[in-house]
């Protein structure tokens, strides 16, 4: 199974101040992509299905999604990992990664973060945060982010990794490039270790 995951906007070094609000903010972008994801693939539809209670009484996706998400909790957030360590799944990310680096802009580079520490915020947005990673501004989930969807419940699960990074020459709706601007395009592609019940929903 392979799909895109899309992010534009701040992307901090792991290692400065107001990562955490950062790593939060890229959660939330990614969130509805990944609802999106589970609703649109007729295997992650079964998949979820599978799980369902005998008894339930809702549709049996929505069920399924539940069982997921009562198994993660983070606070008052519920979260749904694509990828755990249950599932068996390898997975590899190709991360294409546009940021401002004309002259003007390389001061802001060098302060704001290298790209092994802005990946580093990447791999942390993308899995499920421990309770002290949540920003104290973002306690509660937003109305729609209950369940909220997430890629990985460990960022140790990812397998392999690979980094394009390149002149980000300006945004698709603005008129000036801000140093603070990122584009970011996260290919991820997903497969089985080996054959099994769960591994196949994930081809």
């Amino acid at each position: 199974m392979e799909f895109r995951l899309l992010y534009q906007g701040e992307l901090e070094s792991s290692g400065n101040k107001s990562a955490k609000d950062n790593k939060h903010k890229i959660r939330r972008a990614i969130h509805p992509q990944l609802r999106t994801l589970w609703r649109s693939r007729k295997n992650l539809q079964q998949f979820a299905s599978s799980l369902a209670p005998r008894d339930a009484v809702q549709e049996r996706i929505d069920a399924g999604i539940d069982s997921i998400a009562h198994r993660w909790p983070v606070g008052k957030y519920l979260f749904v990992p694509l990828i755990t360590p249950n599932h068996a799944v390898r997975c590899s990310l190709d991360i294409l990664l546009l940021r401002p680096e004309d002259e003007d802009n390389k001061k802001w580079i060098l302060n704001k973060g290298d790209v092994d520490g802005q990946v580093k915020t990447l791999f942390d947005a993308l899995r499920i945060p421990t309770m002290d990673e949540l920003p104290t501004t973002f306690v509660d989930p937003q109305p729609d982010e209950s369940p909220f969807y997430c890629l990985l419940s460990d960022d140790r699960l990812i397998s392999e990794v690979r980094v394009n990074a390149d002149q980000l020459l300006l945004l698709p709706n603005k008129t000036v490039v801000d140093p603070t601007d990122s584009f970011v395009v996260i290919h991820v592609k997903l497969s089985h270790r080996y054959g099994g019940a769960v591994g196949r929903f994930f081809d």
